[in-house]
């Protein structure tokens, strides 16, 4: 027996080791390809190629999309001309109203520059001792012929006369409703003890008196003349 093992084993080994080394080679074989796997295969090859065109349309697109925004921006934007306006016809600002003139009413005095609008009433102590209203304008009854003299405390109603000029208007509504305008001639500064423009004038005129001094010891004086 031993010898038997010994004359045999040589082949034995060698047999196995070709089974062996050909075992891969009988296990493995190559699939069959089936007619439903050729036509995935087909599908799935015209699929891929249909994506590479997708792509490449898309890439197309963006190209030719740059291309035209490249040349929009290169174009030169034309200036927008602003609208010709003529010399001999130029456009004149809107104009705004006019403000509404004070109304003259009776008993009313009227300074239109200086926005000044009272009404008059009576002061008719012709010795001057009673006190003036501290508010108000007052007519002095006691005046001479054609000489309306009108007066009102500074500071007070006529603090504004202070700034009147020669030329500046005045209109004075007289007890009957008679509008009278006036232009304003002078002004002067007198003591309060001269009397003279409380006197009779030659024509019709308007003075106006309001305190210089805060004791009263000097006076401002407007004469205006009826036009």
């Amino acid at each position: 027996m031993a010898r038997f093992v010994r004359r045999w084993r040589a082949p034995l080994l060698g047999g196995v080791a070709v089974w062996l080394l050909s075992f891969p080679l009988l296990t493995s074989h190559p699939a069959q390809v089936t007619p439903v796997m050729a036509a995935q295969r087909v599908k799935a090859a015209d699929v891929e190629a249909g994506d590479r065109r997708v792509v490449l349309q898309r890439a197309r697109e963006q190209q030719a999309l740059l291309a035209q925004v490249l040349a929009a921006a290169a174009t030169p934007v034309p200036p927008v001309s602003a609208p010709l306006v003529s010399a001999a016809y130029p456009v004149a600002p809107a104009a705004r109203p006019a403000p509404a003139a004070p109304v003259v009413r009776a008993n009313t005095i009227v300074i239109p520059r200086l926005g000044l609008s009272q009404p008059v009433g009576w002061y008719s102590d012709c010795l001057g001792r009673a006190a003036v209203p501290r508010w108000g304008t007052w007519r002095w009854s006691c005046a001479g012929a054609n000489n309306i003299y009108v007066m009102a405390h500074n500071p007070g109603t006529f603090t504004p006369i202070l700034g009147l000029r020669a030329g500046d208007i005045v209109r004075y509504g007289d007890p009957s409703g008679r509008v009278h305008t006036y232009r304003v001639s002078s002004t002067t500064i007198v003591s309060n003890t001269q009397m003279w423009p409380l006197g009779a004038t030659a024509t019709s005129s308007l003075t106006l008196q309001t305190c210089w001094t805060w004791d009263g010891t000097r006076d401002f004086i407007v004469r205006a003349l009826e036009i």
